[in-house]
């Protein structure tokens, strides 16, 4: 008899409705329990992407004491984390979570912690690294295809409020830790261990908008400890409607400009001449990360994307803010 992997959730926003639907396209995965802020939210959500088969709770230390869960999905906002993370793993219950999967490296380094202690898989949601193009990149840098990596250059554009916590510092700490984080763990997980950081931030355009108290332009630069640096910028004055989070990689063998995770162009410059190779795949990053993490939690592929990634990306973008908010002074970066 084939075993069910039973999944909770916690966090009932865009992401936890998108990791449902993902979920419910896996075979013998059952989404069993439902965990928002009311119970009527809970409720309603379980009807309409359930039919009402996964029971529904406010509460997550009820849920967990009440459900026999295999794993649950953490997509909380990072202020509202306060040891769910903790209680999941001291139970034996592997965890997904959303990044930034805290609000400082403090709450993230206990977390991690409790994890990698109970021994339960974890995997954090940068779908960014399960494009196709980012995938392949990672391969030729690991088997020496693409030669020395040397600079990694990327953007975050958009305009919009999003949620109104979103836009208060106090709970979201900001585009960078929330938005531009995906682009400074590509860097991370393409030339490994940050040495130095500094940062720029400002908020240019939105000086007249009420409750909006973070940065809305940003410049980060990070050298590695390999010498390969980074360039990352951010903006929420850009074209609304439109998201940019395009990113160039430069290795001595290969540069390779990417349209998005899934597209890239590869030109290869250890020849007389430059040869130029498209890369386009369809995956869907969300849907991958999901189907790669139940596969981990079975026993069926490997852990990719532990929750400790999660907190090295969360250290960098917590540097890149503690230089801007001293003028730019450069940061060491500290495992």
């Amino acid at each position: 008899m084939t075993k069910i992997t039973k999944v909770g959730m916690l966090g009932l926003g865009s992401m936890g409705q998108k990791h449902v639907k993902n979920l419910l396209e896996l075979p013998n995965v059952e989404v069993a329990a439902i965990c928002g802020s009311t119970i009527d939210k809970a409720v309603a959500f379980s009807m309409e992407y359930t039919g009402g088969s996964a029971r529904a709770y406010d509460s997550f230390d009820d849920m967990l004491d009440e459900e026999a869960l295999d794993a649950v999905y953490i997509c909380i906002p990072p202020f509202a984390h306060n040891g769910q993370v903790e209680k999941a793993a001291s139970k034996g219950v592997a965890v997904f979570i959303e990044k930034p999967i805290a609000f400082d490296t403090t709450t993230a380094e206990r977390m991690t912690a409790a994890v990698e202690r109970a021994g339960v898989v974890s995997l954090v949601g940068y779908n960014y690294r399960f494009g196709g193009a980012v995938q392949e990149l990672k391969r030729m840098i690991e088997d020496g295809r693409a030669g020395v990596p040397t600079l990694f250059e990327g953007r975050f554009y958009c305009n919009s409020l999003h949620s109104p916590w979103w836009s208060d510092r106090s709970r979201s700490g900001g585009q960078v830790f929330e938005q531009a984080i995906h682009i400074y763990d590509l860097a991370l997980h393409f030339f490994g261990i940050p040495d130095r950081i500094s940062g720029f931030t400002a908020n240019l355009g939105h000086l007249e908008t009420p409750g909006y108290t973070i940065e809305d332009t940003s410049v980060g630069s990070v050298r590695f400890r390999s010498g390969a640096m980074a360039s990352i910028c951010a903006s929420n004055c850009a074209v609304p409607t439109e998201w940019d989070c395009t990113f160039t990689v430069i290795c001595s063998k290969v540069t390779a400009r990417f349209a998005h995770g899934n597209s890239a162009e590869f030109v290869f410059t250890d020849g007389e001449t430059p040869v130029r190779q498209r890369y386009e795949t369809h995956l869907d990053g969300h849907a991958e990360e999901t189907r790669s993490f139940i596969a981990a939690v079975r026993g069926e592929g490997p852990e990719v994307c532990p929750i400790r990634e999660g907190l090295l990306s969360l250290r960098l973008v917590e540097n890149v803010m503690q230089s801007a908010d001293d003028n730019g002074r450069q940061i060491a970066y500290v495992l």
